[in-house]
């Protein structure tokens, strides 16, 4: 049985992503702030807050033993605001875990991957490019692309396989609080991003996907 973890459980893709593949007979371990919606037996909840280190580091030590064939680095957090309005708070929340706390899960469940594991990043269109209200945003999205291009290039001796998927607008609840987009159900449907991570772990094992960009066609990135 091959096992997953996938950070951001909680709703929207992440929880879209866990079920996803426990419905295809994987193992899932899921991590995040909140508790759980998913009852199977196969999926074994972690909470805990990825932007502390100590905490996840033992959280991970102490209920994941087993080879993990797949890392989903899904948490994030998004802000829609200007610069200028934008507090010191919220700047350290976006930077604390989308750069800071993706890298320490990233740090921690690596010593428990193998020869042709995977680790894929949900990353974002403003990882690419530049967004008007979404600075900080895509100051973390921009490092966390730098980052797994290198981890992937670091990990090529060991043939674990890196990606970054970057979506553009995905109708989830990440958009609750914003009017950015007037019309969600035009979004990317979860669903499309769960197929392009399953259709990345099938592939030949001597193929690199090291950047997947998907938009809706309501938007050009």
């Amino acid at each position: 049985m091959k096992t997953a973890i996938v950070t951001g459980t909680t709703s929207g893709l992440g929880l879209e992503i866990a079920n996803h593949f426990l419905s295809i007979g994987w193992k899932v371990y899921g991590l995040s702030r909140g508790s759980s919606k998913i009852v199977n037996d196969r999926y074994h909840h972690l909470r805990g807050d990825i932007k502390n280190s100590e905490s996840i580091k033992n959280l991970i030590h102490c209920n994941v033993k087993e080879t993990i064939d797949l890392l989903v680095n899904n948490s994030a957090v998004f802000d829609y605001n200007c610069f200028e309005d934008t507090s010191l708070d919220v700047i350290d929340n976006i930077i604390d875990t989308n750069i800071k706390g993706t890298i320490y899960v990233t740090k921690f469940i690596l010593p428990l991957m193998s020869k042709m594991s995977k680790i894929i990043f949900i990353n974002s269109v403003a990882g690419l490019e530049e967004i008007e209200n979404q600075s900080i945003y895509c100051a973390s999205k921009y490092a966390l692309t730098s980052f797994a291009g290198v981890l992937g290039k670091e990990m090529q001796k060991k043939q674990i396989k890196v990606t970054s998927i970057h979506p553009g607008g995905i109708n989830t609840p990440l958009w609750d609080d914003t009017d950015f987009h007037k019309d969600v159900t035009k979004l990317l449907d979860p669903k499309q991003i769960v197929d392009t991570i399953e259709f990345i772990c099938n592939s030949r094992k001597n193929v690199e996907y090291k950047t997947v960009k998907i938009f809706p066609d309501i938007e050009w990135h």
